[in-house]
């Protein structure tokens, strides 16, 4: 049986509450012989709801660790995920980091490409395969676009409005279309409906949009070289499942789908965004 370990802030969150299904329902799981048996939580009560550790870990039943590194130390595989609270990663990471464990962390990745980048050496450094993402990175309608080595023309990318809980899922998408080299970006509106434009090393420019309305979804608009015209596209439920199947794909292969560049762009987007949106209409470099 290969050994999975979760280290968290605090285990009763949406992502540690929900992911032992997923990878229950997932026929790979059950295939390579995978199983969570591990836990460790850095703060004993969930602020959510009060769980503590220990009422988490009976419900999972999943077996209490006392430190990170008694989760290193027993698991195969490990998933730090404490997703919303990214400044807490690189603390987090560090053990898993030094392992020569395949690592997976829950995004938000880093609070910022610094950080980011801080992860991505140590990991290097001790031959430790790292990655993150959001799962809308493996939505089915971006599959193409996302296995291109040559990133599209143009994109528009947009998504709910909240942008600390959803600008992270709608910046994955536009990344996973365009790939790295992202330059600079542009607040364009920060009303109920908030615009920002990025501009890539080559010229290449997407556009970012929050929408401010009951049920607002995930959508994207691509454009390509070998295509006429842009392809629209709904965002539906499936990008779980194949997020699911991505990370036990890394598991056995200790292989990361997704480019540790790209994640390092993707946390400067995060961050200058949120210094574009305080300042429209002025370009502020990644």
């Amino acid at each position: 049986m290969k050994k999975i370990g979760f280290i968290d802030n605090f285990l009763s969150e949406w992502h540690a509450n929900n992911y032992p299904a997923m990878f229950l329902q997932n026929p790979l799981y059950k295939e390579f012989g995978m199983e969570i048996c591990y836990a460790y939580a850095r703060e004993d009560v969930s602020p959510y709801d009060k769980i503590t550790t220990d009422e988490w870990c009976k419900k999972f039943d999943v077996q209490k660790c006392d430190t990170v590194q008694e989760v290193v130390d027993k698991s195969d595989y490990l998933i730090v995920l404490s997703p919303d609270n990214p400044e807490l990663h690189e603390e987090l990471c560090e053990l898993p980091a030094r392992s020569g464990k395949p690592t997976f962390v829950d995004k938000t990745f880093a609070p910022d490409a610094a950080a980011a980048e801080r992860i991505f050496n140590l990991a290097a450094g001790h031959g430790t395969p790292v990655w993150s993402s959001s799962s809308l990175r493996f939505a089915d309608e971006i599959k193409k676009y996302r296995q291109s080595p040559e990133g599209a023309v143009s994109c528009i990318a947009a998504g709910p409005f909240l942008y600390d809980v959803y600008a992270v899922h709608i910046f994955e998408m536009m990344i996973a279309v365009m790939k790295s080299g992202a330059k600079r970006m542009m607040a364009v509106t920060n009303t109920l409906n908030r615009s920002i434009v990025t501009e890539w090393k080559d010229g290449r420019r997407a556009l970012f949009t929050q929408m401010q309305a009951h049920g607002a979804p995930f959508q994207i608009t691509v454009e390509s070289k070998d295509e006429d015209a842009g392809c629209f596209y709904n965002i539906a439920d499936a990008y779980f499942p194949r997020f699911i199947d991505a990370i036990i794909e890394f598991f056995t292969t200790g292989t990361p789908p997704v480019p540790a560049q790209e994640t390092i762009d993707l946390m400067g987007m995060l961050e200058t965004g949120r210094k574009a949106l305080r300042q429209p209409f002025v370009w502020f470099d990644i």
